[in-house]
């Protein structure tokens, strides 16, 4: 209760901090379209920049206190909150200049603070999980990451970087300044390119995500802002500025969003088992950016030799080149790994369907002669044992059979004999099968069928529906009710089981599905399966065509229902008769 209570209270932070930074940005775009406040335009916006700039700074710094158990997250904020501290207090002294001395020198005090955001962000960055280092994924995120900068790098050289190594009447300093600043965007697009590129842990990835969108924007604003002062088209309020209030507003909101941390194992590891990353097309996309803006840049004003286009252009196609040979390399040894998995697998049934079930058969039979009592009557020790024992093989068999039919299903070697049959004959059976069961946990099973004909193999659909039911007993308590209907849905036969037990959370729904999956890992150890059940009984549901699901809540029970056609004959009876004409007579 109190962990349901701490989420809750999380969400509704994180919406109430959503709410007041919405409510902030329609107040400033109000303003720079309606120029509602009085005073200057450049006061007022550095004015409204603080309140926003601080947000995001105690956001970061409140998100590294929920991530004190988490020595890497907490880190990984603490230097946010830092970087976005100098941010704010370079807008302080930027502010000061502009309204109490009404001018601004170039460089000020406040630079120095604006260009410690960068490396404090650049160390933030790195210090995010990214999985196991290894020579191959370094190999990769290198490249990768060395493509992105390129690409955006071409951006920044030909809007900002160019221009201003060429302006003349510069100072020395003047000019380290303005070309400090696009040049640690670089460095902050390769660190984020890094940890897109890497597998982060699922406890940063929410927050991760407004953080890529706040750099995003910070980066646009940057160069935006430097051409326009080169070009001399710079105006305070204007879209720039919206896009430095959009950007710290984005990490007040990651901070907002981090959830809290009980330790370090939820963050210390990426999690291995994720798809591809989304960000993989990144490279791609940079490339086509950079050499767009190349490109166009070059048609309409060529201020640098033609020299710098073909040499990005060839850096480009290098970096992208060995990259693909890379992909190429990896993709054919992957395929003689499956190869060699599937070797394995083909004997690994081989030795189960005939080097395993023929003994395992002939044990069970001899075991069930003991037990019987063919030969004389056992002491009660020993009658103890051999039941045990008789138990342990049948379960020992039962999951043998299950891997077999698993293995069929993904090959479609199922074989199935589809008949017209009775939905409750084959609830009758499945019932039949289960009672035992049921009546030793003290679980009551109903029924509620309606009479429908659907087109099946009876033997298959009854496998189906005993896994359903005696996966509900299994996790129904002492006095509980499984409820097994059957009724018209759609044009088909829907059968639904539904226990009163503890439920399946929202987010496993479709996982406990899979192979060797369960709600729990310690079900396994305490109430016994192998996680087959629902993946065999889904699979032959589907070989049927039709369509297996769960719906629960945590705490209210569950409900796994499928699908299966109507028989000929059903259909039949279902279709409206034509109305007679009336009889003249």
């Amino acid at each position: 209760m109190p962990i349901a209570s701490e989420g809750i209270g999380e969400r509704a932070r994180y919406r109430n901090s959503a709410i007041g930074l919405g409510a902030f940005l329609l107040l400033y775009v109000s303003w720079q379209l309606l120029g509602w406040i009085p005073g200057s335009r450049q006061n007022v916006g550095d004015l409204l920049l603080l309140p926003v700039d601080a947000g995001a700074a105690l956001a970061a710094w409140w998100a590294s206190r929920r991530c004190a158990p988490a020595g890497a997250l907490r880190s990984f904020w603490r230097l946010l909150a830092l970087a976005l501290a100098a941010e704010t207090l370079g807008d302080v002294v930027q502010a000061v200049y502009e309204v109490g001395f009404h001018s601004s020198p170039y460089p000020s005090l406040a630079d120095p603070l604006y260009l410690a955001f960068y490396p404090l962000v650049l160390l933030a960055l790195l210090r995010i999980p990214v999985g196991p280092p290894t020579r191959g994924k370094r190999i990769r995120t290198t490249l990768d990451a060395a493509t992105i900068v390129v690409g955006g790098g071409a951006i920044v050289w030909y809007l900002v970087l160019g221009p201003t190594a060429l302006e003349d009447g510069q100072s020395v300093l003047a000019m380290t300044v303005s070309l400090a600043f696009p040049i640690g965007d670089l460095f902050l697009l390769a660190g984020l390119a890094v940890v897109l590129l890497g597998q982060s842990p699922m406890a940063v990835r929410g927050p991760l995500k407004l953080i890529t969108a706040a750099l995003t924007m910070g980066i646009l604003a940057d160069v935006l802002y430097g051409d326009g002062q080169l070009h001399r088209t710079y105006a305070a309020g204007d879209f720039t500025d919206t896009l430095y209030v959009l950007e710290f507003s984005a990490f007040a909101l990651a901070g907002a969003r981090q959830q809290p941390q009980r330790s370090e194992a939820a963050t210390s590891a990426a999690d291995s088992s994720q798809r591809l990353s989304r960000a993989s097309w990144l490279p791609f996309v940079s490339v086509a950016i950079g050499l767009g803006v190349l490109l166009g840049v070059e048609r309409s004003s060529p201020f640098f030799p033609d020299v710098s286009l073909v040499l990005i252009v060839i850096v480009l196609s290098v970096l992208v080149g060995v990259r693909q040979y890379l992909a190429q390399r990896e993709l054919l040894q992957t395929q003689a790994a499956l190869r060699d998995s599937e070797r394995v697998k083909d004997e690994f049934l081989s030795v189960v369907g005939h080097e395993l079930r023929t003994p395992l058969t002939s044990i069970r039979g001899s075991l069930g002669l003991l037990e019987g009592g063919v030969l004389g009557e056992l002491p009660e020790d020993a009658a103890n044992m051999v039941a045990v024992a008789v138990l342990n093989t049948e379960r020992l068999g039962r999951l043998v059979n299950d891997i077999l039919d698993i293995e069929r299903m993904a090959v479609g070697g199922l074989s199935l004999e589809p008949a017209a049959v009775d939905a409750a004959e084959l609830v009758r059976q499945s019932i039949q099968v289960i009672q035992a069961t049921a009546d030793a946990a003290g679980v009551t099973l109903r029924s509620d069928v309606a009479d429908l004909t659907v087109l099946a193999d009876a033997d298959r659909i009854v496998q189906a529906l005993v896994n359903l039911l005696g996966n509900a007993v299994k996790f129904s308590d002492r006095g509980g009710v499984v409820t097994l209907t059957v009724e018209r849905h759609r044009g088909g036969g829907l059968f639904s089981v539904r226990d009163r037990g503890r439920g399946i959370p929202a987010d496993r729904l479709e996982s406990i599905f899979e192979r060797f999956r369960q709600v729990d890992a310690s079900d396994a150890r305490e109430r016994g399966g192998t996680g087959l059940g629902l993946p065999i009984a889904r699979g032959i549901v589907e070989q049927h065509g039709g369509r297996m699901w769960a719906e629960s809540g945590a705490g209210a029970g569950s409900t796994l229902r499928f699908s299966l056609p109507l028989a000929g004959v059903d259909r039949e009876r279902r279709r409206p008769r034509p109305a007679q004409r009336p009889v003249r007579v």
